[in-house]
């Protein structure tokens, strides 16, 4: 059973159809890369699946609940489905330990010291260590979006949404960020990345969407994905994105 099944999926914005008929299933420990344009339903479809968005209509089930049902414990879901945005979110009055252990200390109920541990633990994981003691507004962008990975361990998800997490950075930044998510790829994490970045795509996705209009165009391997898609927008898309 998948871990996440998405059914007949729709959003709309007044009469703006973001999302249109989405069927998609994201299995335990798989990685699935979502490519397109701007503007084709990408980053909605992250929110609707963390509920920070609320679908038009449709199903989303985890772990055989159905989420959108009306007593649905929403914030003890999203201790589950962790979500990484394009801006980190970081608090900029807390030290980076401090936003590593909040949630964990607030929401889980973990004593200071557990949290502060395990908020180490994973800043060493992040390569971030060193920077526990001072505050979010002295960090470049990869730094800050390697610590808001921790702060998004920190609450043990089963998956974690990744919504673009290097449009942000500048380009040399961005390679410290991808390194760490595939380093959670190897370990087994649960992700679905929405992301421009086409070599991670091929190296470390399991499986690749291509959205446009707000639909699902195509749902391959990377692989065929990148060597034979066989949706002619697919091509198209490709095409420019990999001969710039």
């Amino acid at each position: 059973m998948a871990l996440l099944e998405v059914r007949s999926l729709k959003k709309n914005f007044g009469e703006l159809n973001v999302l249109q008929n989405i069927n998609i299933d994201i299995s335990k420990g798989e990685v699935l890369a979502i490519i397109g344009p701007s503007g084709s339903g990408k980053s909605t479809l992250l929110r609707c699946l963390n509920l920070l968005v609320e679908p038009t209509s449709g199903t989303i089930v985890y772990n055989g609940q159905n989420i959108l049902a009306r007593k649905f414990d929403v914030p003890e879901y999203r201790q589950h489905v962790g979500m990484c945005f394009q801006r980190f979110n970081l608090f900029p009055f807390m030290t980076v330990l401090d936003n590593v252990s909040f949630a964990p200390r607030g929401l889980l109920h973990q004593k200071k010291e557990e949290a502060e541990e395990k908020a180490y633990n994973l800043l060493r994981k992040v390569g971030m260590e060193s920077k526990a003691s001072v505050y979010p507004g002295t960090l470049s962008g990869g730094q800050q979006q390697r610590v808001a990975i921790a702060r998004t361990l920190a609450m043990n998800p089963e998956i974690i949404l990744f919504d673009e997490p290097t449009s942000a950075l500048d380009p040399e930044l961005v390679g410290e960020v991808l390194n760490v998510m595939r380093d959670l790829a190897a370990e087994g994490m649960t992700m679905a990345v929405v992301t421009h970045e086409m070599q991670f795509a091929k190296d470390v996705a399991d499986r690749a969407v291509f959205m446009d209009g707000g639909y699902i165009v195509e749902d391959s391997s990377p692989e065929e994905m990148f060597t034979a898609p066989k949706n002619e927008r697919t091509k198209t898309f490709l095409s420019r994105i990999l001969n710039k």
